[in-house]
């Protein structure tokens, strides 16, 4: 006879001063996890700078001396994610900044994974599950601080919210209205931060308005899809309001929304199985929902298959990127949490969907297991790296040339955001990161930088490898103006001349 994943209620009451302790050593371990695997941001690597985190953080700086970005710095990625950086930036300067503010976030993820085990299972299996979680985010934490592990607690925080109302109401029904309302404005936050972000939520709100329509609820149907537009609107008022008093609005708009769609649908890697094994979390999931949807509540066999489908599909978007498939664990997570719950206990072989969805499970880990040893062995072997010593070196002779009173007069061509970082020095055109892409994306960005270098030339320029390769028309301009100075392994720096 079959049994039925249902919720205990009685599961997750625990004392005070156990949940305490609990959340206590879960804080810990989320921390020493950033410690040791965020590369490009933790105190454990003094010295290591990431090309994405340095913009991130230049970006957060960048705001807090007055600078709007898409106006000051050109980049699709949304607003939050920016104004995140810079309450980063508030808190201390830097790589240190980028760290602190990852902790909460981090602490979040891990919280509300916990609290979503207890939902359906015993203590000691949501431990199992965290491992699962905290050895895959090895891989899909990169080098830190990027967007998906920030945007990861807001999918949490929705997913637990409308998996305690079926707990307690045991309906899509009976979501209440401010519930809804959360969940379109954690959309809209997303959405303002990538689109790709959003998947999990929007998978959510999808069964939400599926199951409405599903039990013929229209009043309610429409009463959630009404929560949902003011929880958008909610998000997108202090964004329109803070672009429009700064003027930059159309730009903001221009690069998050149209950029951002072009950006994402130019395939410059084409699918393979590569992508697909990167998603293969998400097929895990949605197999699993699909054949087990006989033992579960309904409404959490719709929530894992419209997470799993709308992740699948969004993340086929852009670039796969491995920080990227940090979107894949709500759907991943909930479906393995629900397969412990199905099968208590555990009895390999006890029928052939099993079998499916344990080998679906398998590719994953023979897939992300791999990868985050590499990021171990790194841990272990090369956390006192002697090439990030000498970058860190070589960048400062660089920047000791520049004098304090021209540093609001320094661009660079062919150099990464690590040279800016090492030097606290702010880039005096929008065009700073992913310029040879930019170009390709939008042309008018080539026009912009000929024009700043006939009308008005930064003072200083860094410029690294392949330049004349990849940039032959500025190289012309900048050839004809400049005189190198200085060269040395991280850059060569150029002076205009008289």
């Amino acid at each position: 006879m079959k049994t039925q994943a249902y919720i205990d209620p009685d599961l997750d009451r625990l004392p005070i001063r156990q949940k305490i302790m609990e959340y206590t050593a879960l804080f810990f371990v989320s921390t020493i996890h950033l410690l040791l695997f965020s590369l490009w941001t933790s105190p454990f690597y003094r010295l290591w700078y990431g090309c994405d985190a340095s913009f991130f953080t230049l970006v957060g700086r960048g705001i807090l001396n007055g600078r709007i970005p898409y106006r000051d710095f050109f980049d699709l990625k949304g607003p939050y994610f920016f104004f995140i950086q810079a309450a980063g930036q508030l808190m201390a300067h830097d790589r240190l900044g980028a760290f602190l503010i990852q902790i909460p976030f981090a602490f979040a993820s891990v919280i509300l994974i916990y609290e979503i085990c207890l939902l359906f299972i015993s203590k000691k299996k949501a431990l199992f599950v965290l491992a699962v979680y905290l050895w895959g985010n090895i891989t899909t934490l990169w080098g830190g601080n990027t967007l998906e592990e920030f945007a990861l607690p807001l999918s949490l925080a929705c997913l637990y919210a409308i998996l305690y109302v079926v707990r307690q109401k045991g309906s899509f029904n009976d979501v209440p209205f401010m519930t809804v309302a959360v969940l379109g404005l954690c959309l809209g936050v997303d959405v303002f931060s990538k689109i790709s972000v959003s998947a999990p939520i929007l998978g959510i709100a999808a069964a939400v308005l599926f199951g409405n329509l599903a039990s013929r609820s229209i009043g309610k149907f429409f009463r959630n899809m009404l929560a949902l537009l003011l929880g958008l609107l909610a998000a997108a008022g202090p964004v329109i309001l803070y672009f429009g008093l700064n003027g930059a609005l159309s730009d903001m708009i221009f690069c998050v929304f149209s950029l951002g769609f072009s950006r994402g649908t130019d395939y410059y890697e084409t699918f393979g199985i590569t992508w697909e094994l990167k998603l293969s979390g998400c097929v895990f999931a949605f197999v699993f929902a699909i054949l087990h949807r006989d033992r579960m509540k309904k409404e959490v066999s719709i929530l894992i298959m419209a997470m799993s489908a709308a992740t699948w599909l969004l993340l086929h978007l852009g670039t796969p990127y491995y920080y990227y498939f940090t979107t894949v664990y709500p759907a991943l997570l909930l479906a393995l949490i629900m397969f412990l719950k199905v099968y208590d206990p555990i009895i390999l072989f006890e029928n052939w969907k099993q079998a499916v969805v344990i080998a679906l499970f398998f590719i994953y880990l023979c897939y992300y297991v791999p990868s985050g040893l590499d990021t171990v062995r790194t841990v272990i072997y090369d956390r006192d790296s002697e090439a990030a010593l000498d970058y860190q070196r070589n960048a400062t002779d660089i920047g000791a040339l520049i004098p304090e009173c021209d540093r609001d007069s320094v661009f660079s061509f062919m150099i990464d955001m690590q040279m800016f970082e090492a030097n606290d020095i702010i880039p005096c055109c929008r065009y700073v990161v992913n310029l040879p892409y930019f170009i390709e994306l939008y042309p008018d960005a080539l026009t912009d930088i000929l024009g700043m270098l006939e009308d008005s030339p930064p003072k200083w320029l860094i410029i690294g490898d392949d330049f004349q390769e990849n940039l032959p028309e500025i190289y012309d301009s900048v050839n004809a103006k400049y005189d190198c100075i200085y060269e040395n392994p991280a850059g060569r720096l150029f002076l205009l001349a008289e």
